[in-house]
């Protein structure tokens, strides 16, 4: 049995969705790290020895992924108990089984966004800024930089609102971390001009006051739907003024679907219905810019239309976008 799930977009949404590829390719997959080549000459010697003792006593300094191969032992910390580890492993003794070794350090940024996708805000004004990257199966922790000063700690949260204090040009930048420690630097891009280069590297712009008062949805977007049987959507919504917050609904529910309204209310869902008493799915305004729709909410070969709308602070509202979802169930 297979699923096919696609989408259409109406053509409202398809100036809209060309505008929100944010997606930022890393690079190529970077080969495993050999656990003590802290000078990266792909051997593990003295000279690795002496780097370690020079950064015990601040004569030199490391970058992250120096950090992560010089703990030798991998205790979680760099001593002078992983030179000598090193030491003895050069004169061929014994060392621990564990110790050493190689650590995979595959990190790909996949997109590094705002809620003003023309990099642009205006001073004192909450702006969020969301990254997302695969580091294997243990998942991504992220650190978040302005002008090379951390602003967020290492953790699991992909996001972080920051209110630049004053107008002019910040470096923002995010670190992505896999399991392993090692991480993968990424600038924030935005698209600048639908007639330009879709992809613009350089500094988060910040004005006086903002220039749009337009307030509406950038985009309405299926993410990651090809290789998981639930669809997924991420909204983005401009002007105005942030942090925004979305509804959504699903409309067209078959009515042979005898779903519960308890049912629906354990999914994050109320069941309502219209004047002509036909069902229909709601979530209320939150901050959640990203949904995923379990298949069994929808039923097999359907048709449905999921309406989105945005608000801003100031309790504006965007128009309400429609998606047309369609679904497939082919036997064989």
């Amino acid at each position: 049995m297979k699923r096919i799930i696609k989408s259409m977009l109406s053509a409202l949404l398809i100036t809209a969705l060309l505008i929100s590829l944010l997606t930022i390719s890393a690079g190529a997959a970077l080969p495993p790290a050999l656990v003590g080549d802290v000078n990266c000459d792909d051997s593990v010697d003295i000279l690795d020895v002496t780097l370690i003792e020079r950064y015990l006593i601040d004569n030199v300094v490391f970058v992250d992924n120096q950090k992560v191969v010089a703990d030798f032992d991998r205790d979680g910390d760099i001593s002078v108990i992983d030179a000598t580890w090193i030491q003895r492993k050069e004169v061929s003794m014994t060392i621990p089984e564990g110790y050493g070794g190689w650590l995979v350090q595959d990190i790909l940024v996949t997109s590094f966004y705002a809620d003003y996708a023309s990099g642009k805000a205006a001073a004192g004004v909450p702006v969020t800024f969301t990254a997302r990257a695969n580091c294997g199966a243990e998942g991504c922790t992220y650190a978040f930089y302005i002008d090379g000063k951390m602003v967020q700690e290492r953790s699991e949260d992909n996001t972080f609102t920051y209110s630049f204090p004053e107008s002019g040009d910040y470096n923002v930048e995010v670190k992505a971390f896999n399991k392993d420690g090692f991480s993968e630097l990424c600038p924030y891009w935005y698209f600048a001009d639908i007639n330009d280069s879709p992809y613009q590297h350089g500094n988060y712009h910040v004005v006086d006051s903002y220039p749009y008062n337009q307030l509406g949805l950038v985009s309405v977007n299926w993410i990651d739907y090809e290789f998981s049987p639930e669809p997924t959507f991420e909204v983005r919504a401009t002007g105005g003024t942030a942090p925004y917050t979305y509804s959504y609904t699903i409309l067209d529910l078959d009515s042979g679907e005898n779903y519960s309204k308890e049912y629906y209310e354990k999914l994050g869902w109320q069941m309502l219905y219209d004047k002509d008493e036909n069902p229909y799915l709601y979530r209320d305004f939150s901050e959640n810019s990203s949904l995923t729709i379990p298949v069994f909410e929808l039923g097999f070969n359907y048709t449905r239309r999921l309406v989105v709308q945005a608000k801003d602070a100031d309790g504006n509202l965007t128009e309400a976008k429609t998606v047309i979802i369609e679904d497939q169930l082919i036997i064989g």
